[in-house]
């Protein structure tokens, strides 16, 4: 049989999800494990995590040479096992004997500059500069009333901060809202950058106008996978709707998720028009840019925000997609995105072995 391993930092990650996938692997021949890779003991190269048993649906302790396919779905921090595992991730994709379904992507910056030079994707890229030094803020507001600044490794909406003008002072809020600084002086503002900048690297772009008429802030939320024949198939397109007095339309900041027909039908026909162009030159044109820039991917989550005006805006590039958005389909819809990484471990496989 074929052997696929789910690799996370923490063992309860995704449980629910890897048992679904887990429930359907016997059936394409594939055994399936999980495991950390700070469990790899690095004399034997043995792992200790736990392997599934399909005659009983469940997971049991086992120790088992590190799966030959292997699919990651590690989240890292700041924390000591973030640093602990990073280097061991990354000797596990150089290795030749090892096949990954994606091998991820850099940092937010690289994609985005790498978007930003794409004939048709760069039209929906928003404005977006490093933010190394506080007249990269200063300069950016002079032609805006508002920038946000996003970690260039975050996730989940976490570390943005949203920087506005208000009469002589900026007012500096987090994604949830929460007013955290008014700044009146340059020194105040150089302090907040260095701050920033001590917890990771940051790029700015202007706030742009996405929200409701009820002042919530939204995105739309695509979720591709390839299928058995390496193709990037579209499972789910979804609206994200956060809490009114936000800035992030996150599902872990207490978004909702909204089928997207819905929304679609609010809007007026010319605009719907609009949108929808660019919604599908997007999804046509990025995914295989993505790969022949950044490697072979298995999946993207694809954060897309409309404007007031119709302009659909590029605001996220996610290679480790978050699930809770495919809790708006139907079964026979969910169990093609459980299937979908086993049928590309066999895609996989096939190359592997006419090699």
């Amino acid at each position: 049989m074929i052997s696929l391993g789910f690799v996370t930092l923490d063992e309860q990650q995704e449980l629910t999800y890897f048992t679904e996938v887990a429930k359907r692997a016997n059936h394409y021949g594939i055994s399936v494990y999980r495991f950390s890779p700070l469990n790899i003991d690095p004399q034997t190269e043995h792992v200790h995590g736990f392997v599934f048993q399909p005659e009983t649906n469940e997971w049991m302790d086992a120790v088992f040479t590190i799966p030959p396919f292997l699919y990651d779905r590690c989240f890292y921090g700041h924390d000591d096992r973030s640093k602990k595992a990073k280097p061991i991730m990354h000797w596990l994709k150089q290795r030749p004997d090892l096949v990954f379904l994606g091998y991820g992507l850099p940092g937010k910056w690289d994609v985005f500059e790498s978007l930003s030079t794409h004939p048709l994707l760069s039209a929906y890229v928003p404005p977006t500069v490093r933010l190394e030094r506080t007249d990269d803020i200063l300069e950016l507001l002079r032609h805006e009333q508002a920038v946000v600044a996003k970690p260039m490794h975050g996730s989940s909406g976490r570390g943005i901060y949203v920087i506005q003008k208000q009469g002589k002072t900026l007012s500096v809020q987090d994604g949830l809202g929460q007013e955290r600084a008014v700044i009146a002086r340059r020194r105040e503002l150089e302090k907040l950058v260095t701050s920033l900048n001590r917890r990771d690297s940051y790029m700015l772009q202007p706030l742009l106008s996405l929200s409701t008429p009820a002042h919530e802030p939204f995105d739309l939320r695509f979720l591709l996978q390839k299928d058995e024949g390496g193709r990037w198939v579209e499972r789910v397109r979804a609206v994200r709707v956060g809490r009114p007095g936000t800035w992030v339309a996150n599902i872990r900041s207490g978004a909702d998720i909204r089928p997207f027909a819905d929304w679609l039908d609010y809007l007026p026909s010319p605009k719907r028009v609009l949108v929808l162009d660019g919604i599908e030159t997007i999804i046509r044109t990025l995914p295989t840019y993505i790969d022949n820039e950044f490697g072979s991917l298995f999946e993207i989550g694809l954060d897309l925000g409309v404007a007031d005006n119709g302009a659909v805006w590029i605001l996220d590039v996610n290679s480790k997609p978050g699930r809770k958005v495919i809790n708006i389909l139907p079964p026979e819809q969910q169990n093609a995105i459980y299937e979908a990484p086993l049928r590309y471990c066999l895609f996989l496989a096939s190359g592997v072995n006419s090699r």
